[in-house]
This record gives structure tokens, sequence and C-alpha cells, in this order.
């Protein structure tokens, strides 16, 4: 019951037995739990904590004397599919040689934060062309913090507190970039892990590869621009992140070897990462086109509830179960 109640944390606020199930507990626990008093119900049909299960948690962290991060207010359905997709994402892959790092529902920002029409523009027959490269906002962040590659690894790096200043001093707006699901890919982590992380990096990307997880919203024609907002968001975020971040140690990590950028687009059905794929398809070379190495795909929950048996490691599970929609190898 101990380990039940402890699925209960601030990244998975709502449980229910499917859930439990998938996560390996005995769903029937839940019910027990509800008669202690220790979980309440949704009006969902859902299991939450009561007051008296985060009273609970709370004695177990001071006796353990660890923090004990408690729920928060959260959409219950979009924190429930949340939930759902991590669990059958991980048990999807082993992962041998590396440790998964898993942050739901996060917000990245960076700076500059432009608009749809600052950021790309389609032409009448389709073709998306990005225009954020040549924005006066970002030449002036590329000319303030033009280091980045191996070669930055021998200069000053930025201080991140610092730069964001200088950003609201000029009247740079701040972007968010949503992210259902950040995971981070640590190969040879026994090899790595004896090297201390960078006080700059906040989002620990250094010596990990990247995927940016998404919720996409019905693959259809009219919502084509939701989906290039995100991916410009992510190309903006990735472009800030290598000069004011983490210089020098983005696309190579500290033993000068490719860090990978994902973006996964999560449908629910295998009809939807169909439709998906098409919608993007004749721009997909484009999407992709970015300094850093970036790879674009889609899968469905209905593909990974299908997986019987895990992949040994993530591009094992990637290469043979989801599509890709576009790659590009980056420069330094």
């Amino acid at each position: 019951m101990e380990r039940l109640l402890l699925l209960f944390d601030e990244e998975n606020p709502f449980w229910n037995k499917e859930l439990a199930n998938l996560a390996g507990e005995d769903p029937q626990g839940l019910d027990s739990l509800l008669r202690e008093g220790l979980l309440k119900r949704t009006p969902l049909g859902n299991y939450r904590l009561s007051r008296r299960g985060r009273d609970v948690l709370l004695d177990y962290g001071k006796c353990w004397g660890v923090p004990m991060p408690l729920p928060k207010d959260a959409d219950e359905e979009n924190a429930l599919w949340t939930t759902k997709f991590r669990l059958l994402f991980d048990s999807s892959f082993i992962g041998r040689w590396s440790l998964k790092e898993y942050r739901q529902n996060v917000i990245l920002s960076f700076y500059p934060g432009l608009s749809r029409h600052e950021a790309w523009i389609s032409d009448d027959e389709g073709r998306i062309r990005w225009l954020y490269p040549d924005h006066p906002m970002v030449r002036a962040l590329l000319e303030r913090y033009p280091d980045t590659g191996m070669s930055a690894r021998e200069k000053g790096r930025p201080d991140p507190g610092e730069a964001e200043k200088w950003f609201r001093t000029n009247g740079f707006p701040e972007g968010r970039l949503p992210v259902t699901v950040l995971f981070l890919s640590r190969y040879d982590f026994p090899h790595y892990a004896r090297i201390h992380p960078l006080p700059q990096d906040t989002w620990r990307f250094m010596n990990a590869d990247r995927m940016f997880c998404f919720r996409p919203p019905e693959p259809s024609r009219e919502n084509l621009p939701l989906f290039v907002d995100r991916i410009a968001a992510v190309h903006q975020f990735l472009l800030y992140y290598r000069h004011v971040h983490l210089p020098g140690y983005t696309h190579f990590d500290t033993e000068n070897q490719e860090n990978l950028n994902w973006v996964l687009w999560v449908t629910e059905n295998d009809k939807d990462a169909e439709s998906l794929l098409r919608l993007l398809d004749s721009n997909g070379p484009f999407l992709a086109d970015f300094e850093l190495p970036l790879d674009l795909r889609t899968v469905s929950l209905e593909t990974l509830e299908k997986i019987r048996h895990p992949y040994e490691t993530i591009y094992d599970l990637l290469f043979q179960e989801s599509s890709k929609i576009a790659d590009l190898a980056g420069g330094s």
C-alpha cells in the first residue's frame, strides 16, 4: 500500500486502476486506500490524495529525510494522459547502459519569444520558410553571445541570470515552450556520472540525448500552423540554450560524441499518426532544418500498448515503432 500511495506526486496527481496496473501495482489497492481515507474519488471516477493522504506522505518525507513533492492542481484528463504515455513509453524499452529521466508538463523559457508572423511564413503553395534566423532580436542575441561549438569550451561561459536581465532590459519578449514530456536519455551513465554538471545547464542537457514529446491537436490542415508553431519554438529554444546556457556541449558531449534532439508527436491511435505524417510530410525536411541534429517522429499510444517485449534501447524503439517525419544532421 505504501508504494501505491507514493505514486501520487507532483507530476502524477491522478490515478486509476488501468494506470496502477501499468505501473505494476495491484489496482485493487486503490479501493483499500480509499476506504482508509487516504484517497478520494474525482467526479470523473479517478483517484487523488485526500487531506489525510497528503499528511501521510509528508510524514514519510520527514521520517526518511527526503522532500516529498505533493500533487498540485492540474487538468485531470491531461495529467492522466501524460502519466499513461510515460508508463507505456518507459516500459517499451529497457534502456540498457543508460539512465532514463522524465519531466512531465514543463515550460521551457527562452529569448526572444517571437510571434508566429516573426518566426515563419507559408507561401500560396503551402511551403514553409523560417523567418526567425534573420529577426533583429535573434541577430542581437548571436552578436552578444556568439560562442558555440567545441571552441566555446575554452572561453568564459555566459551567466544566464545576467543574460536574462540583458534580454529584459532590451525589451526581448520571453518565449515559452510547453512540453508534455521532456525525456533525457543518459547513455553510458556510469562513465559520465563522474562528470559534474554545469550550473548554467538549467535543464541538465549535457551528456544526454533529448526528446521533446508532445500531445498533438487533431492532425488536420486547419491545425497545421499549431504544429509549425511548436517546432519553431523548439528551434528557438535550442538556439537560445546552446548560446546562453550550454555553449560547447549542446551538440557534442564531454567525450565529443553527438547528442541527439527528437521531437516526438504522440497520437491516440495509428490512424491519427498516419494523418499527422501526411500533414507534415511535404514540409518535413524544412521543419527539421536546424543548426543541431533534429529528428521529427510520431508514434501512437495504440502502438506502444501493443509492445509485449521491450526493446533494448531507445534507438531500437524509435527505429522500429515510430514513423519518421524528417531528420537532419546539424553542424557544430
